[in-house]
Parts: C-alpha cells; sequence; structure tokens
C-alpha cells in the first residue's frame, strides 16, 4: 500500500510570482507523478503574519483552536503546517540571511516548542530547505543553515539533497553574476543546478518521509 505524503511548501519572499515562488513550484511540480503525493504551498506575500511577541500566552493557554494570542493569518496556517508529513521552506537571500518574511514565520513557530497543547506536533516531520541569492558569495549557506535551524527546534528529520549540503541554492541572475536578460524575472528557473538542487531537496523529503511513515507503522503493529 503507497503511503500518502502530504508537502507544504511556504514561499518566504515578499514579492509575489518572483523566483523564489518560481523555484519552489517547480521543485513541488516535479512530485505530481510520485504516487500518493500531494503538494500544498503558502506564500507569506500573500498573507498576513505578524512576529511573534513572546508574551508566552502559548505556554498555558491554548485552548480548543486557538494556538496563538496574536490574530493574524497564522490561524490558518497551523492546520496546514500539522497535517503536512513534509515542510519546505524557500526564501531570498538578503543581506547573507533569510527573509524577514520567513524569520517572522519562523518566529510563530514557537508553539511546537513550548505551547501546552502543540509542544511536539511537527515532532518527526521531515524538512528541506531552498534559498535563491541574486549572486554567487552572497550568503545561501548561512541561509540554508538558519532554516534548518528551526527544524532541529521542532525535532524534525533534515532532508539534505544528493546535489548540495544544507539544501537547495540557486541564482536569480545568469550564472549568479548579477546579469539580467532582458524582463525575465524568473532568471533562477534558468540555473539548471540551483533547480536540479531544489528539486534533489524535495526528492529526499519525499524518499525520508516514506521510511518514516513504515516505521511508525511498524511501532503501531509492533512488526519487525
Amino acid at each position: 500500500m503507497t503511503q500518502q505524503i502530504e508537502i507544504l511548501g511556504v514561499c518566504g519572499s515578499p514579492v509575489k510570482d518572483g523566483n523564489v515562488q518560481a523555484l519552489l513550484e517547480k521543485a513541488l511540480q516535479s512530485q505530481q507523478e510520485e504516487p500518493g503525493v500531494n503538494c500544498d504551498m503558502i506564500t507569506l506575500a500573500e498573507l498576513d503574519v505578524g512576529d511573534c511577541i513572546h508574551c508566552n500566552w502559548c505556554l498555558k493557554k491554548q485552548k480548543g483552536d486557538r494556538r496563538c494570542s496574536v490574530e493574524d493569518d497564522m490561524a490558518l496556517v497551523y492546520p496546514r503546517l500539522e497535517k503536512a508529513d513534509i515542510l519546505i521552506l524557500a526564501t531570498p537571500v538578503y543581506f547573507g540571511r533569510l527573509s524577514g518574511h520567513l524569520a517572522s514565520f519562523i518566529d510563530r513557530m514557537r508553539i511546537y516548542v513550548h505551547g501546552n497543547m502543540t509542544m511536539g506536533r511537527m515532532r518527526n516531520k521531515v524538512g528541506g530547505s531552498i534559498a535563491v541569492a541574486w549572486f554567487r558569495f552572497a550568503g545561501t549557506e548561512m541561509t540554508l543553515i538558519t532554516m534548518n535551524q528551526l527544524y532541529y527546534a521542532l525535532n524534525m528529520v533534515i532532508a539534505s539533497p544528493d546535489l548540495g549540503l544544507q539544501g537547495g541554492s540557486a541564482f536569480s541572475s545568469l550564472v549568479g553574476t548579477g546579469r539580467r536578460e532582458g524582463d525575465d524575472k524568473r532568471l533562477v528557473l534558468k540555473d539548471e543546478m540551483g533547480v536540479a538542487s531544489a528539486i534533489s531537496t524535495i526528492s529526499r523529503a519525499v524518499e525520508l518521509a516514506r521510511i518514516m511513515k513504515v516505521g511508525e507503522s511498524q511501532l503501531k503493529t509492533g512488526s519487525p
């Protein structure tokens, strides 16, 4: 029996329909023909996601469907996170780090470490990271490591691609030189190695999620 695998991709760019979204969509599309794999995507540019205010409300006051004291679109996102078997974060590289949009989103996942109801709900899910930089040596590895720190904190399993170390990384300029080509706003799709690394990250995440599902099933049934 084929396991059902739910993937949630989160585009952390403030730019709608830009390079980060294009690369994430391309990587998710690579799984369309995989049996049992369903893909969902969230674009933070279309949502209102505020900062964590470190009020500690989630430590003791979570009740019913309320997970956070801050009232915004994260209330709609939390159930989709908990449904997913795989979380893929994608961000542009800004000043050698991830976007402010994605940083706020990550901070709001504190509830899965400390929440009186939600603590541990992301445990043993699979996480993968994708970064898009304008030019070489701009900080893609540090950006990927920063996203992977979230997965460590949530006791998730990190998907390392066959192409690359920390995750998928690509350039949004020609060969990472900062050069453009006409009005093409999705030059990242011409970075063949970058696209391949993003697809490799998601493929590895699916492989790990299937392994985790088999292991979970065996634990429940007591089979070897």
